[in-house]
């Protein structure tokens, strides 16, 4: 394979970007009918690859390749648009969001200014999730992966030449081992898969291959019918394709073949199609597209109560286009284009980055400048940052309970124990405020997705060994509270997230896991209560928080920020009512057969406190009072939550 053919403007490429951001934007907007747009983005890897291979390989086999004026003309194309975008989305970071949001948005702008934003979001969570949707910087994580493969490309380009091999039989065998682990990995590990180079190179790499293959297109009748073939790939991808699919692995050799075939062949289909001068344009733009459209969904998201409508998607769609185009024009062209000063350009680049690393790294680490926002807006966020930071929680992995001063205190006298999973932790505030008035110490014993059940556990699938994990914790906390350190037991738990429809989730009782969620819970709980009750332990059972389908710290924060209040008025079409007691009917009340289970331990001496009686009327469920929020999600209430919620219970 060589690269002897110049590589000329080809209208039909920028044609095609049209296409691949088209398909994007369109996904992120909410049109349900392109749930598979995702694929836009790989159709820019094949693109990308092909462009940046075929200069490279071109320069190398000519003997004039540079290192220097390779990552000159990368950073000039890359860094003016980004960086605009950049400063211009901090700027609306300070103006509408949170401490708690803010900080978060330094944490990525950090990583996107190190160029590896794709491995912090890998640790973030699944690009499909839907808190995806609150990161104003989600969509870098492709550029991290573009960057990152700049860098490797040429090294792998000239190490082939040197060592007398063929530069496209290198790039082959390791795109091969690519596209081998990302077919390998995608079953078990579908985000590492998503976010990472080594499982994505392939991708690009088949766009080197093609321009070490060949650098133009084919013409003709079998161009046409290989452009058509490529047409019907990238809209059966579009179409069939969704959130559920296991992307990458072998799905996403459809986009990448298609995107071959494309740029491989020119037909006049694609003349017509693809190099149209308002396909043209968007292709120019598209780059600046991307980085604005998402940004500017993602904070409308956070500043609306409800979901972005369709239409209003579209919308600021179409607003990012506009940008996108004053970006192009005024930012990308003239930094483009300038032919003075470019001895400055790497340079300036290495330092600019590393100023704003470090000011991004600040900015997060102090917590997002919290002087700039009400209390009651820093209040809200400290208890989610608590709730996140809390010693006594233990993550999926671990198994033992927490022998930390807060959660195992020291003390002479009997105390109370609160037990279970963070359903159980969030209420910490509140049984605290009970063990202070009962003269008594509190252990917190809690685990995540870790109910107090004897003889039985909670499975979650995509942790194996979390039930394992579970049931020795349980055993671990049974010994705890059964010696003379507790007089009184304080059980609660995300009860309904165990009544699982999944085949072999939720809860299972051990040694019989053909029983029900339900079943398997009445048997876990029975051991429970009997064994803490023959003991003369005093128990006390909390049933389940109703939880709502809006989030009331971004509900609260809409209210309590001025100029987010404005924006959220306009996207959520509401009037702002008085900041006390405001309810929703948007929630759910527990399942009803778990309620009933609970209730049954009454008659063995147990207290069951209900949350709903506190939080719902005829009227709704609380989720706000006096401005603050009442959960710090959807299903874990907040301090000020629990305290309303079981403060006359007791």
């Amino acid at each position: 394979m060589t690269a002897n053919a110049s590589h000329r403007y080809r209208a039909d490429i920028d044609g095609l970007r049209a296409v691949a951001i088209i398909l994007v934007v369109l996904f992120h907007s909410g049109v349900t009918s392109l749930q598979g747009g995702f694929v836009g983005v790989d159709l820019f890897f094949v693109i990308s690859g092909f462009l940046i291979g075929g200069i490279i390989s071109k320069e190398i086999s000519e003997g004039r390749f540079s290192f220097y004026q390779f990552y000159l003309r990368r950073i000039k194309r890359i860094a003016p648009a980004l960086f605009f975008m950049m400063t211009i989305l901090l700027l609306l970071g300070f103006l509408l969001l949170s401490p708690l949001e803010f900080s978060q948005l330094a944490k990525y702008s950090l990583a996107v200014f190190i160029a590896v934003p794709n491995m912090l979001l890998l640790k973030s969570g699944d690009y499909f999730s839907t808190d995806s949707d609150f990161n104003p910087l989600l969509m870098t994580w492709s550029l991290g992966i573009e960057e990152q493969f700049y860098i490797v490309l040429p090294f792998i380009l000239l190490l082939a030449v040197r060592l007398k091999r063929s530069m496209g039989g290198v790039v082959l065998i390791l795109s091969v081992i690519s596209l081998a682990a990302c077919i390998w990995v995608t079953p078990f590990a579908a985000t590492h898969a998503f976010y990472l180079l080594p499982t994505r190179a392939w991708e690009l790499g088949a766009g080197v291959l093609l321009a070490l293959w060949k650098p133009q297109p084919l013409a003709g009748r079998a161009a046409s019918l290989l452009n058509l073939l490529g047409w019907l790939m990238i809209i059966a991808a579009s179409l069939l394709l969704n959130s559920q699919s296991q992307f990458p692995g072998w799905l996403a050799i459809i986009p990448v073949l298609a995107g071959c075939l494309m740029i491989g062949a020119r037909s006049e289909l694609n003349q017509l199609l693809l190099e149209n001068p308002l396909m043209r344009f968007i292709g120019q733009v598209s780059y600046s597209w991307y980085l604005w459209h998402w940004p500017l969904l993602s904070l409308a998201r956070i500043c609306s109560d409800h979901p972005l409508t369709v239409w209003q998607g579209l919308m600021i769609s179409g607003v990012a286009l506009g940008i996108a185009w004053f970006s192009w024009r005024f930012v990308e062209q003239p930094f483009r284009q300038a032919r003075t000063g470019t001895r400055w350009v790497i340079p300036g680049y290495c330092a600019s980055s590393l100023i704003a690393a470090v000011a991004m790294l600040l900015l997060w680490q102090t917590g997002g400048m919290k002087s700039r926002v009400s209390e009651l807006v820093v209040n809200a966020d400290s208890w989610k940052i608590s709730a996140q930071r809390n010693p006594c929680l233990l993550e999926y992995g671990a198994n033992l309970p927490s022998r930390h001063e807060e959660c195992h205190p020291q003390a002479d006298r009997p105390g109370i124990a609160l037990i279970g999973d963070s359903h159980a932790a969030a209420l910490r505030a509140s049984v605290s405020g009970y063990a202070q008035r009962q003269h008594k110490p509190l252990y917190q014993l809690t685990k995540a997705s870790c109910p107090f059940l004897i003889g039985a556990t909670r499975v979650v699938n995509q942790m194996p060994h979390h039930a394992q994990q579970c049931i020795t914790f349980n055993q671990e906390v049974l010994k705890m509270v059964l010696s003379d350190k507790v007089d009184e037991v304080v059980i609660s738990a995300y009860w309904a997230s165990g009544m699982s429809l999944l085949p072999g989730a939720g809860f299972r009782e051990s040694g019989h896991p053909e029983k029900s969620n339900l079943e398997a819970l009445q048997a876990g709980m029975d051991r429970v209560v009997a064994q803490l009750t023959q003991a003369g332990k005093k128990v006390t059972v909390i049933e389940d928080a109703p939880s709502v389908d809006v989030d009331p710290l971004r509900y609260s924060n809409n209210r309590n920020i001025p100029i987010r209040r404005e924006l959220s008025a306009m996207l959520s079409k509401w009037e702002a009512p008085p900041l006390l007691s405001e309810r929703t009917r948007l929630f759910h009340f527990p399942e009803e057969a778990v309620e009933k289970l609970l209730q049954r331990y009454k008659q063995q001496g147990v207290r069951v406190l209900s949350l709903r009686e506190n939080l719902c009327n005829a009227q709704g469920c609380m989720i706000t009072s006096g401005g603050l929020p009442l959960y710090y999600d959807d299903n874990h209430l907040s301090p000020a939550g629990g305290e309303i919620a079981l403060g006359s219970n007791w």
